[in-house]
């Protein structure tokens, strides 16, 4: 209710015509009573707890019946008729402000359509100029995959590319709880913010033309720090669902042409040890509009590293 309060507010100060009164709220759900009423006024629409002394009409309903009132799902008159809904006062009151406080949300505002780009990258590629290294071995340079990612990052870096490498261990990113203010508040804000590292990282990344997710192998999926970097990449997007590749994703606020790279090792021999995490992570690029230009996998890292035997093979690599 808090929330709906807010969401006719938006739409209350849009409008020329405005009211004074108090719609009172009686309703009931899951055998449990919930009083509240909107207060409404020049400055806005304002949420309150409780009864009103002077309410200008009261709703009396189930609390999904009023949800479906407010959502035009059902008829008032309908309503009344089959007593899912009861007024007292003045009906009119409570007419002429859903009339003025109708809210629609514009869609194309939101629209981010599939670029010829993320469908053929390859074909439509460009030198990046800012290059991020996502280092998400818990690790970091001590592990076997920063042993392996360093030539790549030698020679992918230089001749004007600006590359910057990010070793997650040192950083602090607390995990998504699940609130959703992100999306609720309507800002992209995050209930951490200014309380770790993230937001710091995030324009780091909305700035690179090429992001390349390093990682070691952990239990047929990626490290838990770089899972967590991603929860908490939902604040980029709208909560609107538009069509996507294949299937449906949501839109970005800052919308920027970037590619990917994973660059993945795993202690097994086998390089199909791969496909989970490659088909995860194939998902999020599509949920990200983030087009992966190429995979370079290195199975047996540890065992190559480790046995002294295969070192010219190792050196090859």
């Amino acid at each position: 209710m808090k929330l709906l309060s807010e969401n006719l507010n938006k739409a209350y100060l849009n409008q020329e015509n405005r009211f004074n009164g108090i719609i009172q709220f009686c309703l009931n759900h899951q055998g449990n009573n919930i009083d509240c009423y909107f207060k409404i006024s020049n400055d806005g629409v304002s949420y309150h707890k409780g009864i009103a002394d002077n309410a200008n009409v009261t709703v009396r309903s189930s609390l999904y019946d009023w949800l479906d009132l407010a959502a035009g799902r059902l008829n008032p008159v309908f309503g009344v008729l089959t007593k899912k809904l009861k007024f007292t006062g003045d009906r009119s009151f409570l007419s002429n402000f859903t009339k003025v406080c109708k809210f629609e949300v514009d869609i194309d505002q939101f629209d981010d359509p599939v670029t010829e780009f993320e469908r053929k990258p390859n074909k439509y590629w460009k030198k990046p100029q800012k290059i991020l290294v996502l280092n998400a071995s818990p690790r970091g340079k001590r592990g076997y995959k920063y042993f392996y990612l360093r030539p790549f990052i030698k020679g992918l870096c230089g001749d004007g590319v600006k590359c910057e490498i990010v070793h997650l261990y040192k950083l602090k990113i607390n995990r998504c709880t699940g609130c959703w203010h992100c999306w609720l508040s309507g800002s992209g804000g995050c209930i951490f913010d200014g309380k770790d590292d993230f937001k710091e990282l995030q324009q780091i990344y909305e700035q690179a033309d090429l992001i390349i997710f390093a990682f070691p192998l952990y239990t047929d999926g990626m490290p838990s720090i770089l899972k967590d970097f991603w929860e908490r990449m939902v604040s980029a997007n709208h909560p609107y669902m538009i069509k996507g590749i294949y299937k449906t994703r949501h839109p970005r606020r800052r919308k920027k042409q970037r590619a990917a790279v994973v660059f993945a090792i795993s202690g097994f021999m086998e390089i199909e040890n791969f496909d989970a995490v490659l088909s995860h992570f194939r998902q999020i690029s599509h949920n990200d509009h983030l087009p992966i230009v190429a995979e370079i996998l290195r199975p047996a890292g540890m065992y190559l590293y480790n046995n002294p035997l295969l070192y010219r093979k190792l050196n090859d690599i």
